[in-house]
């Protein structure tokens, strides 16, 4: 089979407002490549299929895989054990970017130039925070799960070891930087933060929220719900990896989190976090185990 340039994992869950852009923005960044994207969407129940079946690319190959429920860790699992193919690089985006036209080739440049990075992330050009995420990045030991590139041989690897990331996780994104920082032992590797890159000429555009818009107001509130479920998230993985190692996380994030719990309490900083980390413990409770899903494979 032929080597791609790159091979590109879409990740989208109801983002038909944003999804046609982004694609577009991925399709000019492949020019002059051999490239094909794959279009994951989870439990998305609006129009984007229509959306991508409109589009019309130049530059690289597209096929849609339409899972029944909303979990980005289902949706890498899937990519990373059944859809990925060779390529120079592996690159992860969530479908409410934009990315830069010069920012693969960047990324698959970066990992020319430093044998010794694993995950290297793009940068953000908008939104309040971009500009100090963008310096932090550029320090290294940070992913930015909007648009990151893989080394090939550090996916091989992982898929060898049979690591998955434990299905209704929050921070995928991080948990696969802690594997990369910890070239995937973290019972005998320290945490290197030069495994983990930020590139300069790669770069991505969010369109920020708007405290008028309803959608937005909710998707923000919905997400400082996960966030407290996050950190809880990465308190338990902590204590499966450093004594167990990668090995030890199991299929559901849901019974790491109440394992832990068990004997744990959450850390709470402020009055904020102590609100929405009781919602985050509520709704932890109140869920019901998903189990692995395939996709429908949709006809362009």
């Amino acid at each position: 089979m032929a080597t791609l340039d790159f091979d590109i994992a879409v990740f989208a869950v109801n983002e038909a407002a944003t999804i046609g852009t982004c694609i577009q923005s991925i399709d000019r960044a492949c020019a002059g490549r051999d490239a094909h994207i794959s279009v994951l969407l989870n439990g998305t129940t609006d129009h984007s299929v229509e959306i991508l079946k409109a589009l019309r690319l130049s530059h690289a190959a597209m096929t849609i895989y339409r899972f029944p429920m909303a979990d980005k860790a289902n949706a890498i699992n899937y990519y990373l054990y059944e859809l990925r193919r060779n390529a120079r690089v592996h690159i992860g985006i969530d479908a409410y970017t934009t990315i830069g036209e010069g920012s693969f080739r960047a990324i698959a440049d970066a990992f020319d130039a430093d044998q010794h990075a694993l995950i290297a992330s793009a940068l953000p050009v908008s939104g309040r925070s971009a500009t100090v995420v963008a310096a932090n990045t550029m320090k290294g030991g940070l992913i930015n799960g909007q648009c990151y590139g893989l080394r090939p041989d550090f996916v091989d690897r992982l898929v060898e070891a049979r690591y998955r990331l434990p299905l209704q996780l929050y921070r995928v994104d991080g948990l696969l930087g802690s594997m990369a920082a910890h070239d995937l032992d973290a019972l005998n590797k320290p945490w290197d933060n030069a495994r983990l890159i930020g590139v300069a000429g790669a770069s991505f555009a969010l369109t920020p929220l708007s405290i008028f818009k309803w959608r937005d107001i909710r998707r923000q509130y919905n997400r400082e719900i996960r966030q407290a479920r996050g950190r809880m998230e990465n308190e338990a993985i902590k204590c499966l990896i450093y004594t167990d190692g990668y090995g030890a996380l199991p299929n559901n994030s849901n019974d790491m989190i109440k394992d832990w719990l068990k004997v744990n309490q959450p850390s709470i900083r402020s009055i904020r976090e102590k609100y929405f980390t009781k919602l985050a413990v509520s709704h932890l409770f109140l869920s019901q185990n998903i189990q692995m899903a395939t996709p429908d494979i949709i006809t362009i």
